[in-house]
């Protein structure tokens, strides 16, 4: 087609448009609530949207109105400047084309970086066995009874549709990306806990391959594929690879964007730094937390460009890309928690008690309390060795091997330099799991310090590396094979395994009357929910209200905590409306007691 004529086409179609916006947005921004609020009823199945309220329609006509006028004056310009919009247009058409051309360049030097070379057949042969193995390892988890906290981001966001999971941030354990991807989960295949715990599951097997990505660029394919075995039998990653939170994506993006910062360090590229752009928003949208991981990135290309270990094609440009892109994070992060913050308020993710700011004196004392709890996390269910070679292993990363010359500023150093600043600033204590994204770029220190000290050794032994390569297979026989010892034992009781909530909501599914009500207090109150609904219970049953009727209280009562029947309805507020003197015992386990009683 003529340039002349597509020029004309695009000009015409600009014009319908612009018209039609200005005529939608103005209807929008002069139409009354009451008009409005039908057509949106008109479109329910039950005639009514309930979500439509004043405060959407006050929303909508402040956006409505600055549009209106925008599309009014874009068309007028298109039809009053018609050669000048058709110049425009023509222009526009040319710096996209060259723009489009210069980026399939770049995608494919993208994709040679995630690509293997021939030479490197045989290491991905061995890292898909891994992967394999990981999978293997994890998989049971999947079935395993629900914990607390990933129960409540399931029944109190994930299951409540999409509009809450975006919308509703009254507690932090909305990982918002991550509750969004459960609800699309439990919306095509159930709720099963293996499918609530999917997206998580995923990104944690996906780790693996991205440990081994940021191994093999930032030392060698020997480094890389020893990490990737740890990565793939770590008690504490399946761990967290199989707990419906946010985590397990939080540390696979921080993998991600590190190789990606060590690819635009050293090659200019447009698409890998707007990759870069996502894949961060996508974690802040995930995890306020992702904060932590992006810092050090930043700071660490910060730090290469200020001693000049960056791509020269930069030139001066190198810290307009990395401004641009931090100012791009943060724009599209905001507009992803807009619908939170517009419901919700900014206080509800920047300034809740959970993130509250420690005085000084807690904040000092709470620092090797958190280190000791992080460092005990991370090493449970090893033998105390385990942590000998990881200290010696993490210290030696520093000067052994030496790091390749583009990776002239240690990204640990860039880590410690940015977290540190971060804590003082904020004055926090986070919890272990919020370093978990250290874990996989920790292991790959440990396993370069490990391997450089054995390869200073073998350097004064002839065929030394020959030797290298079948330490190098041992070492990964070994960790998989600790892996697989450890896991296959339990394997099928894992894979039918019954929490003792389970069983006691089993019990109520077939005892509960339609005019009980069920008393169960902290922990187990979402769990028990949890498991009831998956019995086909109402949740009805565990809503006390004073002015609801009830024949019987059955009272669920955890023994491991200390709980007495006396105990629970005091927490519920229910002590007053049941009569203590018809209590009845009607099931025990060994953590649980079931009483009834009937109203006061």
């Amino acid at each position: 087609m003529d340039h002349r004529k597509r020029t004309k086409i695009i000009w015409i179609v600009a014009i319908i448009f612009a018209v039609l916006g200005g005529i939608l947005f103005s209807l929008l921004f002069l139409l009354p609530f009451d008009f409005q609020k039908s057509w949106v009823d008109a479109l329910a199945a039950d005639g009514e949207v309930e979500s439509y309220t004043l405060r959407i329609y006050s929303f909508e006509k402040y956006c409505a109105g600055p549009l209106a006028v925008l599309f009014v004056v874009v068309a007028v310009f298109l039809l009053s400047f018609r050669d000048r919009a058709k110049f425009m247009i023509e222009a526009f058409l040319s710096s996209t084309r060259a723009f489009v051309i210069g980026r399939g360049k770049e995608i494919r030097e993208l994709v040679h970086l995630i690509i293997p070379s021939k030479n490197d057949v045989g290491a991905l042969i061995i890292l898909l066995g891994i992967i394999a193995l990981g999978a293997f390892f994890r998989y049971a988890y999947l079935w395993r009874p629900m914990w607390h906290d990933e129960t409540y981001t399931f029944m109190a966001f994930a299951s409540r549709g999409l509009r809450i999971s975006i919308t509703d941030y009254h507690f932090p354990n909305n990982h918002v990306f991550h509750t969004i991807l459960v609800n699309l989960a439990f919306q095509l295949f159930g709720e099963s806990p293996a499918i609530i715990r999917l997206p998580a599951f995923l990104a944690g097997i996906l780790i693996i391959p991205a440990t081994y990505l940021v191994g093999k660029i930032f030392y060698s394919t020997n480094i890389a594929l020893v990490s990737a075995s740890i990565v793939a039998s770590l008690p504490v990653l399946i761990d967290y690879s199989t707990t419906a939170r946010g985590y397990s994506i939080l540390t696979l993006f921080t993998l991600l964007i590190v190789a990606l910062a060590a690819f635009v360090k050293d090659q200019k590229n447009i698409i890998a730094w707007g990759i870069l752009v996502i894949l961060s928003s996508l974690g802040l949208y995930t995890n306020p937390t992702m904060i932590y991981p992006i810092g050090m990135v930043v700071s660490w290309l910060l730090l290469s460009r200020l001693i000049k270990d960056v791509d020269k094609d930069y030139g001066k440009d190198f810290y307009i890309y990395l401004g641009v892109s931090c100012i791009l994070i943060l724009v599209t992060t905001g507009i992803l928690y807009s619908p939170i913050i517009f419901y919700s308020g900014i206080q509800s993710i920047i300034g809740n008690n959970i993130i509250k700011a420690l005085s000084w004196s807690d904040f000092y004392q709470s620092i090797p309390v958190r280190i000791k709890n992080t460092w005990a996390e991370w090493n449970r269910n090893l033998p105390g060795w385990i942590s000998i070679i990881a200290i010696i292993g993490l210290a030696s990363s520093l000067f052994v091997p030496s790091l390749p010359k583009n990776r002239r500023v240690p990204l640990i150093v860039a880590g410690i330099l940015w977290i540190g600043t971060a804590l003082l600033i904020q004055r926090v204590a986070p919890w272990p799991r919020i370093w978990l994204f250290l874990l996989p770029l920790i292991i790959i220190w440990i396993s370069a310090g490990i391997l450089g000290l054995i390869e200073l050794i073998l350097r004064r032994i002839p065929h030394g590396n020959y030797l290298m390569m079948g330490i190098i297979g041992v070492l990964v026989i070994l960790l998989l094979g600790a892996g697989f010892s450890r896991n296959y034992t339990q394997y099928s009781q894992k894979l039918h395994a019954q929490g003792e909530l389970e069983k006691v909501a089993m019990y109520l599914s077939d005892y509960l009357q339609p005019e009980d009500v069920v008393v169960v207090t902290s922990p187990d109150t979402i769990v028990l929910k949890y498991y009831l609904r998956r019995s086909g219970i109402s949740q009805e049953a565990t809503e006390l209200k004073k002015d609801k009727p009830f024949d019987y209280a059955i009272v669920v009562v955890n023994k491991a905590y200390g709980q007495t029947i006396e105990y629970v309805l005091d927490q519920r507020s229910f002590l007053d409306d049941v009569n203590l003197e018809s209590v009845e015992e009607i099931y025990r386990s060994k953590r649980f007691t079931i009483y009834q009683l009937s109203g006061d």
